[in-house]
């Protein structure tokens, strides 16, 4: 590992930058330092063969639920936390940061997923109040996160998405809502053209999402995309 006396600002931050350690407005202006920084990237790189190669030899053992919750707790904790420190006392112990490392990346996906900045957002809510699932799109990426916050399909149905645009000839399937409930996933710019002034909608559909292409089930929700900035405003 690199000597602590040797770590600059900015191969901090690129180290932070790739555990996902940053919030929202640093990991923002570093992304676009990224863009034309080429040495910025190059310490990216360092970083993600580093901590790469911590892992690499690691037993394939899972810890337990304990072990998770403290490790999690822990790292949002130095997240927020004005002291960046802690990260560089661990890197005087390569056994202990190697563990650390391995299980942040085994645990922690939704960390180290890339920061999600939705350019619209919809909500979906049923009549009778049962069913609650929050969507948003963010334009750089053509990230696509669902989080259902109330209601859960019947035994053997699924809830599929789909995106209703006047510019396509059909409702078009963003998928089904995953088993672990909430997700962020790439879409197509084909389907990402369709949500300005598009419409999402909700579908009560068979075990693994309709075999048509279309909905097959009922229609349960449906929202038309708004301009994110005015719902968290609001």
């Amino acid at each position: 590992m690199t000597d602590q006396q040797d770590i600059s600002d900015d191969e901090a931050l690129a180290a932070e930058y790739v555990l996902r350690l940053l919030d929202a407005d640093t990991e923002r202006a570093f992304d676009a330092r990224l863009q034309a920084e080429p040495d910025l990237r190059l310490l990216v790189q360092f970083w993600e063969a580093e901590f790469a190669a911590l892992v690499t030899d690691l037993p394939e053992s899972v810890p337990s639920p304990s072990v998770r919750s403290k490790l999690l707790a822990e790292l949002s904790g130095a997240k927020t936390g004005a002291n960046r420190s802690w990260i560089w006392n661990w890197l005087a112990f390569p056994g202990l940061v190697a563990v650390a490392v391995a299980a942040f990346f085994v645990f922690s996906p939704m960390l180290r997923a890339p920061a999600f900045d939705p350019t619209f957002h919809a909500t979906l809510i049923s009549d009778d109040g049962t069913l609650h699932i929050e969507a948003g799109y963010a334009a750089e990426g053509d990230l696509f996160k669902v989080i259902p916050e109330l209601g859960s399909p019947a035994h053997g149905r699924d809830f599929e998405l789909w995106v209703i645009n006047a510019d396509a000839d059909a409702p078009v399937s963003l998928g089904v809502i995953p088993a672990d409930r909430k997700s962020l996933f790439e879409i197509t710019p084909e389907i990402a053209s369709l949500i300005d002034g598009g419409t999402l909608a909700v579908s009560d559909e068979p075990k693994g999402g309709s075999p048509t292409g279309a909905p097959t089930g009922a229609i349960l929700a449906t929202d038309e995309f708004f301009d994110a900035d005015l719902f968290q405003a609001g």
